[in-house]
């Protein structure tokens, strides 16, 4: 496996973790009311880094393959 393909395993790692936080084990805030737009924005952006990640470790994998 190359460094990049850990380095995009890593980042999907996170953003997975980014993505499911806030639902779990670190909620945003107390109040439902209140932030519960924050809560979906961290979720939306931890979801696109994992899929952008493993768009970018599908892609430099189909590179190695090729080589």
């Amino acid at each position: 496996m190359r460094p990049s393909s850990v380095i995009y395993l890593l980042l999907f790692i996170l953003g997975l973790t980014v993505a499911v936080a806030p639902w779990t084990f670190a909620p945003v805030c107390i109040s439902e009311m209140r932030c519960w737009v924050t809560r979906d924005v961290e979720t939306v952006l931890g979801l696109l880094v994992a899929f952008l990640s493993l768009v970018g470790m599908f892609v430099d994998l189909r590179g190695a393959a090729s080589e």
